[in-house]
């Protein structure tokens, strides 16, 4: 066993996971590992910073090569502050202000690592920009944030990677979408919660499986670290480069961090890529078509089927600039991941977590007896389906856009669309008497305008009459 980034106190070495400030995954027994010298005796004890007879302490021996494993028994937000204790035979190491939590990693390309100081280079056209706002709030200290790789440290060096405390200078390089949903997750929680950040711009999930430079470099030295779940914001290089096994990927993905992890079931919710002109890219040298990014929305839903405790929310509503890659309303983003979250795997009620869905599609006749329509039942509708609107039409009648309707020819007409229930819209074209299918949303500049009644955007799809 290896431990790629260590601090080093004399002859007792941790992983640079394990720090001041640190959060402890409440509700589970807590992995702590390191090196010593062949066979040592090592006390992992957890104290009361206040004082006081340890909480918890257990002893174990290092083997052969000098490898050490304990684990603590597990623990509950309580708002105190710890001590973590790590005694060898000459040396002691000691971390102080250590809470017990709810402890998350956010992983991905550019757009999760799209930081909370960028924020200003592409400034929302809509509302107020809230990550350089959050830069000059007070300190928080229930929420705590640690970058993964970000200073890499040889060993035998010091450790430059911690937890701190989220005030603007830390967060200034901390993932601004997982920022959001943390800060989100602690006000419904009323608990610390720990981000770990760790992700690189223009990365291939490739990169990430087992073996990969940034899975080794980046996630396997936290391994076991105990935390909650995954939140993952990735694939537009996948994309690009035309990966027809994503899907498998990223199943591979999932199960490495699950196992690595220790945490069989935990969550894992990602992002649909925001609309974007990936056919225009690079100069008009892009090997792929304007139907590559909805292709790559049904891959990343199928995960959803696949992946048990695995979940995709949809952004199509926060783009400014389709040219721009990395859209904006980074907030929005965590606090839709947050909602899915306290949703899925807090259990909390009351509160729509997903846009709609489309569920099932029936054709029936059309009202002037023109032939017949398509009527789409979706599911995830709130109290009920809206069409956004523009300045002129009232928001409850707004003509839908981006359907789309096909016959038995398969050639599809832009199509008329209205809601005619709380739950249904209907899809017809006059040139098509006898449909067969309809889809939504399938461009990749797709910016739709059906929303439910929380707010939350149409995912999209295609269906075909059974």
């Amino acid at each position: 066993m290896t431990f790629p980034l260590f601090l080093q106190i004399l002859t007792v070495l941790l992983p640079q996971v394990f720090s001041d400030h640190m959060v402890l995954q409440q509700g589970r027994s807590v992995p702590v590992w390191g090196e010593a010298a062949p066979k040592e005796q090592i006390v992992v004890s957890l104290l009361p910073e206040a004082g006081g007879a340890p909480v918890a302490s257990v002893k174990v021996r290092a083997d052969g090569q000098g490898a050490w494993s304990a684990e603590l028994p597990a623990g509950q937000a309580d708002g105190k502050a710890y001590v973590l204790q790590v005694r060898g035979k000459k040396e002691t190491l000691r971390f102080s202000d250590v809470v017990f939590g709810e402890v998350w990693l956010c992983s991905g390309q550019s757009n999760m690592a799209y930081e909370m100081r960028r924020s200003w280079q592409a400034p929302p056209r809509r509302g107020e920009d809230l990550a350089t706002a959050e830069l000059s709030a007070p300190a928080n200290p229930s929420i705590r944030v640690y970058l993964s790789g970000s200073r890499p440290a040889r060993r035998g060096e010091p450790a430059r990677d911690a937890w701190k405390i989220a005030d603007g200078e830390s967060l200034a390089p901390v993932s601004a979408a997982g920022y959001f949903f943390a800060k989100q997750l602690q006000a419904e929680l009323g608990v610390p919660v720990g981000l770990i950040s760790a992700s690189v711009g223009g990365s291939a999930i490739a990169q990430w499986l087992p073996g990969g430079n940034l899975g080794s470099r980046m996630v396997e030295p936290l391994m076991p670290y105990a935390l909650a779940g995954f939140l993952w914001y990735q694939g537009e290089t996948d994309l690009a480069q035309r990966n027809d096994h994503y899907l498998e990927d990223e199943q591979q993905l999932v199960a490495f961090w699950r196992e690595g992890f220790c945490t069989p079931g935990a969550p894992f919710y990602s992002v649909l890529l925001a609309p974007h002109t990936y056919s225009d890219r690079m100069h008009r040298q892009s090997m792929v078509t304007a139907e590559a990014l909805p292709l790559f929305w049904q891959t990343q839903l199928r995960s959803e089927q696949t992946v048990p405790g695995s979940a995709a929310i949809c952004i199509s509503d926060l783009v400014d600039n389709l040219e721009d890659i990395h859209p904006s309303y980074k907030w929005t983003v965590g606090e839709r991941l947050a909602r899915t979250a306290l949703a899925l795997h807090y259990g909390r009620e009351g509160s729509e977590w997903s846009g709609p869905r489309a569920e099932s599609l029936r054709a029936e006749a059309r009202p002037d007896g023109a032939g017949q329509r398509l009527v789409v039942r979706f599911s995830h509708c709130g109290e009920g389906l809206a069409g956004r609107s523009n300045s002129v039409e009232p928001r409850s009648t707004a003509r839908l856009k981006w359907f789309e309707i096909a016959g038995a020819d398969g050639i599809w007409h832009a199509a008329l669309a209205d809601i005619v229930g709380t739950d249904e819209v209907a899809v017809s074209h006059p040139d098509v008497p006898a449909p067969k299918a309809v889809r939504f949303a399938w461009r990749e500049t797709a910016q739709p305008n059906l929303f439910n009644s929380a707010g939350l955007p149409a995912y999209p799809f295609i269906l075909t009459l059974r």
